[in-house]
């Protein structure tokens, strides 16, 4: 069985983390204290470790520089959740067998998605569009769904209620199911009992102050006919849910109270810390918001052999980087960017003969990422001009997966 060893997440995230993997067969190890980690991983020899940083993370850096001077544990692959960091920082965890950072909130399909490639388990994934938004407004809690139910999110549902109720100290919550956009049929069954399920899980919540806003007939008779859900009402007015839920007191106008109070949320900006029920599948790809995919590294290749320029991507991929592959020089220079690429892996020898000027070139540039020139066998007086030209290091097709990769770490150790 694979393990996964968790240092020291947030309580509910790591909860949630360990049903998750535990679901695909996954042994999850925890620890909360990260003095703890490094005792852990020596013992336990996990097959990957999610490290959880905060802005102070002295204690997590003191922990993977002992880490990468032991033998043992040393090529265990890490996944780092953590605050947002400029991107040359990122870069340099590599060295310490960092193979993905996730800015907090995560995106949760991509997150799965690294884990599931690192340890080799196909982690099951829900891929339903679904878009779900929760907001607090006094103790009424709003939960929205539109386009489907995704079963990831709605179990993410249960974490992310709890974690509200507990950092906002609700006593005694009210929650509106929100499915007006939502065409459910008897095929929707198994998922919205889930839904529900999920909301009634969080202990401060009793089903007499659960309502569920929606305009579909099956939801209806399943709420009625559903032992379970005793006391949960539905309607397909909100005014009338929020007349049963608010003191209407302060107002006899009902459709204000509406607009100014509850369809506004009491609370500015989302708790950095918190788990998010974010998606990559979430419009992301058609507005101007970057996936978060966890790159830790992001390398040009350019070779003018694709077999061997392919055989050097699948490397480093596997490692977690990103690659970007060119077969001419020009068609490199057309791509490049400022702060684009971390590293650049050259082989001199191109088809279009650009190598050497195109190494010479970019010495001139300012901010060029390190350059190692990978190529067959050459004179002596070529690799003096190819170091002399500004090259970090040089190495010989072919290499082992491992000679290469940690070549390439140490080149960018000595940078910083």
């Amino acid at each position: 069985m694979k393990k996964v060893l968790i240092a020291d997440s947030h309580p509910l995230f790591r909860d949630f983390l360990k049903q998750k993997l535990s679901e695909d067969q996954i042994e999850v190890i925890t620890t909360q204290e990260n003095r703890d980690i490094y005792t852990k991983v020596i013992t336990s020899l996990p097959n990957l470790i999610i490290l959880d940083m905060e802005e102070d993370n002295t204690m997590e850096m003191e922990f993977l520089e002992k880490k990468r001077t032991d033998t043992n544990c040393a090529d265990i692959p890490v996944i780092i959740t953590g605050p947002k960091q400029d991107r040359s920082n990122i870069a340099a965890y590599a060295k310490y067998g960092v193979i993905k950072y996730f800015e907090k909130p995560i995106q949760f399909d991509m997150f799965f998605k690294s884990i599931g490639l690192v340890v080799r388990v196909p982690l099951s994934m829900d891929t339903t569009p679904c878009i779900l938004d929760l907001h607090r407004n006094n103790n009424i809690i709003f939960i929205e769904l539109a386009l489907g139910l995704n079963r990831e999110k709605i179990a993410l549902l249960q974490f992310k209620l709890s974690e509200m109720i507990e950092r906002e100290k609700l006593d005694n919550p009210k929650v509106v199911i929100m499915l007006t956009n939502l065409e459910l049929t008897f095929v929707d069954g198994y998922n919205l009992e889930f839904l529900i399920d999920n909301v009634l899980a969080c202990p401060k919540i009793h089903a007499k102050n659960v309502k569920i806003l929606s305009l579909s007939n099956f939801v209806r008779e399943m709420i009625n006919g559903h032992s379970n859900y005793s006391g949960i009402e539905m309607s397909s007015n909100l005014s009338r849910v929020l007349n049963d839920l608010v003191d209407t007191s302060v107002t006899s106008d009902i459709s204000d109270l509406i607009t100014n109070r509850f369809l506004t949320p009491s609370y500015e900006a989302e708790d950095t810390a918190s788990i998010a029920t974010r998606f990559s599948s979430d419009g992301l790809e058609d507005s101007e918001v970057p996936k978060k995919t966890g790159t830790v590294l992001t390398i040009a290749i350019i070779d003018s052999d694709e077999q061997s320029m392919e055989l050097t991507k699948n490397y480093f991929e596997q490692a977690g980087a990103t690659c970007h592959t060119f077969t001419k020089g020009q068609e490199f220079l057309n791509a490049y960017e400022d702060g684009k690429f971390d590293l650049i892996i050259l082989d001199v020898l191109l088809s279009d003969q650009t190598g050497l000027s195109l190494l010479q070139r970019m010495h001139s540039m300012p901010h060029t990422p390190p350059v190692v020139v990978y190529t067959q066998s050459l004179q002596k007086d070529v690799i003096v001009k190819v170091l002399s030209a500004g090259a970090a290091s040089f190495l010989v097709k072919p290499q082992k997966p491992n000679v290469l990769i940690q070549k390439c770490l140490s080149i960018l150790k000595v940078k910083e």
